[in-house]
């Protein structure tokens, strides 16, 4: 089986989708800390995190497949960070 090198600007996307990544894991972390969070929307935040880490270790295997259109997909899950803060006060 032959792997296709990714182009410059291919890895460069993953580079920065990865920044993004961490970004969102620190903002849901964030949510999970504060003592105010209601208990369902910390099982929540606890299971989209469980998702980003996922997310995360797949994007950093260069081996993996397809991780270009996972990074297209990844702002529909960065979406559900909204829906967390929907149920918490602040």
């Amino acid at each position: 089986m032959v792997m296709r090198v990714l182009t410059k600007d291919e890895h460069q996307a993953i580079v920065e989708e990865l920044e993004t990544l961490d970004s969102n894991m620190e903002k849901v972390a964030n949510i999970l800390a504060n003592k105010k969070t209601p208990y369902f929307t910390s099982i929540n935040a606890e299971k989209l995190l469980e998702t980003f880490v996922k997310v995360k270790n797949y994007l950093l295997d260069n081996k993996a497949k397809n991780r270009l259109a996972l990074v297209e997909k990844l702002p529909l899950l960065y979406l559900q960070i909204n829906k967390l803060k929907v149920g918490n006060p602040k």
